[in-house]
């Protein structure tokens, strides 16, 4: 009868069968392992595995508001080879004094 080993002995043993170059086949022969029970306690550690990898997920509504801006186009006066960008909204005063002391 073989030893008796502990769920974290084989899945050290899975893992180095895992990244050894050996075929499952001879990793067993090498470590005096009988095949079906490597197989065997593989397939339950696996199954184990998954069985805790889940958890509980709660789903929380979030709702996100955007605010469009309206892009605002500039007043562009040409006047020379001088271009002026003026933002919409400036005042007509303001206007008529900038263009009367610009001519």
């Amino acid at each position: 009868m073989g030893k008796r080993r502990t769920n974290q002995e084989w899945q050290m043993l899975i893992e180095q069968s895992e990244s050894s170059s050996l075929s499952t086949l001879a990793f067993c022969k090498l470590n005096e392992l009988n095949p079906s029970t490597f197989y065997a306690k593989r397939q339950q550690l696996n199954k184990r595995d998954v069985s805790l990898g889940f958890v509980r997920a709660e789903v929380v509504e979030k709702t996100t508001t955007y605010q469009a801006q309206i892009a605002t186009a500039n007043m562009t006066l040409l006047i020379n080879d001088v271009e002026l960008s003026i933002p919409q909204g400036t005042p007509a005063a303001y206007l008529a004094e900038l263009i009367g002391a610009l001519s």
